[in-house]
């Protein structure tokens, strides 16, 4: 999967090593797995899910975060949830959930 993909309430799904992806999102899922992959989403999503070692995700808006692996990092601008931070769920070493 490379270039640009729109989705509406489906499933991005990244699998490999060293990809560099831009998506548009609209209420869906984001799962990367692998390594080293730069994923760029302007939307939305209801749960980004992480697997792998130094993938770095940029999301506007997520209410979900899974991950899983060492050393990604899920960047994002806002969150639906009512502490306005997706609900986190890390395992593994170095994983980090941050506000942009």
């Amino acid at each position: 999967m490379k270039g640009v993909e729109q989705s509406n309430g489906k499933t991005i799904q990244v699998d490999g090593v060293g990809h560099t992806l831009n998506y548009t999102l609209n209420g869906g899922n984001v799962e990367v797995a692998g390594g080293d992959n730069t994923v760029t989403v302007k939307g939305s999503a209801k749960k980004v899910s992480v697997s792998g070692t130094g993938n770095k995700i940029y999301i506007d808006k997520v209410d979900n975060v899974d991950i899983e692996g060492g050393s990604n990092t899920v960047y994002y601008r806002s969150s639906g949830t009512k502490s306005g931070k997706p609900n986190a769920s890390l395992t593994g070493v170095g994983n980090k959930v941050v506000k942009q």
